[in-house]
């Protein structure tokens, strides 16, 4: 991805055109944003609590052109850095894109981090106390009174739709990318069987073999469809390998993290409300890009593409087998479609 240079930005600001922009907006290295003790919607609290972030681009003189896009279960904002930039899903050439580490994801305050609540005596997060905390991060932080749009993808995109419910007057568009305003039973299933195989694990220092197994081989088996699997995981002899690589990479992960973020997943709702904001006259509603995945096996685009038709959404349906992780087949689509729909 290429990043925009310094020597860029530095002669825009000799140029007279950005020059009351200060230079940290344009910065892409990990920053923290603190909101100190964090009431919560369950009534705990976050003791110190901390929010990071990397921006993208630059703020334009009338501050419209901010894009948040907040992270997927367990992803950090340096993970969103390759989906933004020219071409990607964000051009961060024309927006000035925030990516948010959300709550539980071992950057932000999470049970791995905190330093008086770790593990089991941190709080339970909704995807509600995500958003007010990335409210705060937008206009306290850094100045920004509505956003340009709100991009997520996954529990991102539950995010998405979180912000949709909470404070729609606040941002003008949003892109729900294999997301959902809440989750089917069958989605439940899947996220209450992985909670289930991480909080057998005791206290959670540590996971044993079998269970870091366990939750990357059901990641594996739900992610794409079985004939995409197959197609691309040759037989017994290519199952032990992908199996070790992907153990491997949820071993960077720590499971009381991922626990956290599933919960506040299970915990997710907004159907009703969006609802009836889509069917209330004269009430401020964002414009909506839903985009599904119609094979998806982790999130279900039902209830998406429901409340899409009650409020007259635009939505892009995409039939692969790559199922949730369309971005493997689809990337091309999507990155044209987000594109042309946030530069209307």
């Amino acid at each position: 991805m290429r990043k925009p240079g310094m020597s860029r930005v530095l002669a825009l600001c000799v140029a007279g055109a950005l020059a009351f922009i200060p230079l940290w907006l344009t910065a892409t290295e990990q920053r923290y944003f603190h909101l100190g003790d964090l009431g919560l919607e369950g009534g705990g609290v976050i003791r110190d609590a901390r929010l990071g972030y990397r921006t993208f681009g630059v703020l334009n003189a009338s501050r419209s052109n901010a894009v948040v896009f907040p992270t997927w279960l367990m992803g950090t904002s340096g993970d969103l850095a390759a989906l933004i930039g020219p071409g990607k899903v964000v051009d961060s050439s024309r927006y000035f894109v925030v990516a948010i580490d959300s709550f539980g994801n071992g950057v932000s305050s999470s049970p791995s981090n905190s330093t008086g609540q770790k593990g089991r005596s941190f709080p339970d997060l909704t995807t509600g106390d995500m958003v007010r905390a990335q409210l705060r991060l937008i206009t306290e932080e850094l100045g920004i009174p509505r956003l340009h749009a709100v991009v997520g993808i996954s529990m991102g995109g539950m995010q998405a739709y979180q912000w949709m419910a909470t404070c729609p007057d606040r941002v003008r568009k949003v892109v729900p990318i294999t997301g959902t305003p809440g989750p089917t039973s069958y989605d439940l299933l899947l996220y209450r069987t992985e909670l289930a195989a991480l909080e057998a694990n005791g206290d959670g220092k540590g996971w044993d073999d079998r269970s870091l197994s366990v939750v990357a081989g059901i990641d594996a088996m739900m992610s794409n469809t079985p004939g995409h699997f197959i197609d691309t995981v040759r037989g017994h002899e290519g199952l032990p390998a992908h199996l070790e690589r992907i153990t491997k990479d949820m071993g960077r992960q720590d499971p009381r993290d991922r626990a956290s973020q599933l919960k506040a997943m299970i915990g997710h709702n907004v159907t009703a409300v969006l609802k009836k904001s889509a069917g209330t006259a004269g009430k401020t509603v964002p414009r909506v890009l839903t985009v599904v995945s119609k094979r998806d096996l982790m999130v279900n685009p039902g209830p998406a593409l429901e409340l899409a038709d009650l409020s007259g959404a635009r939505t892009l349906v995409l039939d692969s087998g790559c199922g949730h992780y369309i971005f493997q087949c689809e990337f091309d689509r999507i990155a044209a479609a987000v594109s042309a729909f946030l530069d209307e």
